[in-house]
């Protein structure tokens, strides 16, 4: 083992394992949604294929293997947490599942690996987010709520209504985003990682999980939805809820604002961009406070009579006119009063 000197954050240590080790001493931190601890997704078996049709040829894998551990790190401090290459474990073991002669000759062969050794969680989490987003584009949306988490706890808040409010909001994303069924117009227009300028996609998920976490929150509050799950069957029935919601919602604004939804994706930059999603956010939040609504039913039949009422013109959405100028969040609350000011002329 060799000891790499850098600042006291945490001690490194570079040494070698064989790949038979590595299976059976090392794990993956899977965030869970109940306790929030963790800080990866589960891998998807699928992602790992690709990898696996390597090592059935050749064996070559230079790059080293990083994780983590609390303490000094010896032989029984194992299993070690995975930072960086849990789908080269994963692969490992698929060979091993589905091609145990294979496995057997290469079950040896040595790996590099860093450990983190006696590191604090909030180090270990930034290292992955780090790594990730510079690199793979490996989704980090969930490390990125347990750091939120973490970083509302050092100042003394250890309440988890925000943080599911969070969690609660990348989860829909995804789930929208993924859900191919015709009405829903989300369906890929959600970028994970970089910016929308000349993508198929319209909205970042940060963008996205930024405007939604205050509406969660607040139909959280008002007792539209409960984001006190206590298992992950409470926990799929809400993310359902919030996605049923938010596919009406928008099946209205499609409806009412026909002219932007053809084939010609940049009508919609502006309408299912960052100003037309928050200010429809802001619509509903205010309906919600103003109007005493206690059920998603109420609001999306709020939100359709606002709607249908409204004077709004559809060429005020377009790319360039109008509503364009209103990139903020002070000029999003101008667009939401929009809705209201021009239903009630």
């Amino acid at each position: 083992m060799i000891k790499i000197n850098q600042d006291n954050r945490a001690e490194l240590i570079e040494t070698k394992k064989p790949v038979s080790w590595l299976i059976e001493n090392t794990k993956v931190a899977v965030f869970d949604p109940i306790n929030f601890s963790g800080y990866q997704r589960h891998i998807d078996d699928h992602h790992c294929t690709r990898i696996v049709n390597f090592l059935e040829k050749e064996f070559f894998l230079p790059t080293p293997i990083i994780c983590a551990v609390d303490s000094d790190f010896n032989e029984d401090t194992c299993p070690l947490r995975i930072v960086d290459g849990q789908h080269r474990i994963r692969a490992l073991e698929m060979l091993k599942e589905n091609n145990i002669k294979r496995y057997h000759e290469i079950a040896e062969l040595e790996i590099p690996i860093i450990i983190m050794a006696k590191v604090e969680e909030k180090l270990e989490i930034e290292t992955f987010i780090n790594i990730n987003k510079t690199a793979k584009k490996v989704d980090t949306s969930l490390a990125l709520v347990l750091r939120n988490k973490i970083n509302h706890s050092a100042t003394g808040s250890n309440g988890l209504t925000i943080h599911q409010a969070e969690y609660l909001a990348v989860e829909l994303a995804r789930l929208l985003n993924e859900n191919q069924d015709e009405q829903n117009i989300w369906c890929d227009k959600i970028l994970y990682e970089g910016q929308t300028k000349n993508t198929p996609q319209l909205i970042t998920l940060n963008a996205f999980v930024k405007s939604t976490k205050p509406l969660l929150m607040l139909l959280g509050k008002s007792t539209i939805i409960s984001l006190g799950w206590n298992n992950k069957d409470e926990l799929k029935k809400c993310v359902g809820k919030c996605n049923d919601m938010m596919i009406s919602i928008w099946t209205i604004v499609a409806q009412r604002w026909s002219e932007l939804f053809d084939d010609t994706l940049e009508k919609r930059r502006i309408i299912q961009g960052p100003i037309g999603f928050s200010s429809v956010n802001r619509v509903l939040k205010r309906l919600v406070k103003e109007y005493g609504i206690r059920d998603c039913c109420s609001l999306i039949e709020e939100f359709n009579a606002l709607v249908s009422s409204s004077k709004i013109d559809y060429r005020q959405w377009l790319p360039g006119y109008y509503f364009s100028k209103y990139s903020s969040e002070s000029g999003y609350n101008i667009v939401a009063d929009e809705f209201f000011t021009s239903a009630e002329n």
